[in-house]
């Protein structure tokens, strides 16, 4: 294993968490991580450098914290680092991991961020397991340079997913999966070999590149203009979730598994929105394109009321690229020149 020049940065989470008495706690577990990890590193010897980044839980983390990671990351790559290990919780991480995928991923480094589902505490623990699979995707010279998510399974192996392509963790699940299987690769147990995933990427990724040092940190913070994630649900009443959004504010609808939205007339509902409100922007997403092939009538009625519908990009890396291009000071224009080879347009008569 070739493991010069690797940094690990934590940022708190499950995996630097300890059991207090009545909850997990994250004030208290980072001294002990630390100490597991260059323990781990000992017996491994394996040689990184450890910093902190913050301490906080994940679903505690806003936009402001992925700027100061990914500011944390510049200023590694600025040194000479070109390893780094992101230690962090479970909840948020695929938001964290696809922010810094979009402002480091032209950056001839590679960056693995992992966490744990248990404490270093917990009798199930998988700190480590989670740890020497990080150690081994951001040492193994098969795994070009790039932004990953490295977690170990509930088969016991560790999954490497692209930071664009995984998935939030759904709430019965104890891993990370990547969108469509496409997977990296996976190491074994042991951490030792790794198998390439041969199968040819079935999607593409957002093209954009933000550069961190574009992003306003007013901007970032601004509540002139809202970037807000609805869910569909039978009935939803999105005139009254929609009525207090200021203009030019982005509006993204999570649609159902088809890439469908409740487009029947109704006074309430979203196609209502969609015409009512000219000065929102709709995002509708996703479109499994490899799944569907020919759209439906409720989607085609969607985007000829104007809304914008984006094939396979999950509605969280979504939220995650408008976020940081409107904080970059991009206009309208431009991000949806970003995102122009995923959206899909209305059949040509």
């Amino acid at each position: 294993m070739t493991n010069a020049n690797i940094t690990l940065i934590t940022t708190g989470g499950t995996i630097g968490s300890s059991i207090e008495s009545d909850s997990v706690n994250v004030s208290r577990g980072q001294k002990r991580l630390r100490a597991h990890i260059q323990d781990l590193c000992q017996r491994q010897a394996i040689t990184l450098t450890i910093q902190a980044a913050f301490n906080k839980n994940s679903e505690d983390l806003a936009p402001l914290d992925w700027l100061n990671l990914i500011q944390c990351i510049e200023d590694l790559v600025a040194s000479g680092v070109n390893k780094i290990i992101i230690t962090h919780g479970t909840d948020t991480m695929a938001y964290t991991a696809a922010a810094v995928a979009l402002c480091c991923r032209q950056h001839p480094v590679k960056i693995v961020l992992t966490g744990s589902c248990y404490s270093l505490d917990h009798p199930e623990s998988d700190v480590t397991e989670n740890l020497l699979g990080a150690f081994a995707t951001v040492s193994e010279s098969q795994i070009p340079n790039g932004v990953y998510v490295s977690f170990t399974n509930q088969q016991g192996k560790t999954d490497v997913i692209d930071a664009q392509n995984v998935k939030p963790m759904a709430f019965d699940e104890l891993g990370f999966k990547a969108c469509f299987g496409q997977l990296i690769g996976t190491f074994k147990t042991s951490t030792c070999k790794f198998e390439a995933n041969s199968l040819p990427r079935r999607t593409q990724p957002i093209s954009a590149s933000l550069n961190c040092t574009d992003i306003d940190l007013k901007m970032l913070s601004d509540k002139q203009r809202h970037i807000v994630q609805l869910a569909c649900y039978p009935g939803m009443d999105v005139m009254q979730l929609c009525s207090g959004l200021k203009a030019g504010s982005c509006v993204i609808v999570n649609l159902y598994h088809s890439g469908t939205g409740p487009a029947q007339p109704a006074e309430c509902g979203l196609l209502e929105a969609v015409k009512s409100f000219p000065e929102l922007t709709f995002f509708l997403t996703p479109l499994p394109s490899p799944y569907v092939t020919t759209p439906y009538t409720s989607t085609l009625t969607l985007i000829q009321a104007g809304a914008l519908l984006y094939q396979d990009i999950q509605p969280h890396l979504l939220y995650v690229f408008l976020t940081l291009a409107m904080a970059c000071g991009l206009e309208k224009h431009d991000i949806l020149a970003h995102l122009k080879s995923h959206q899909m347009h209305l059949p040509t008569p």
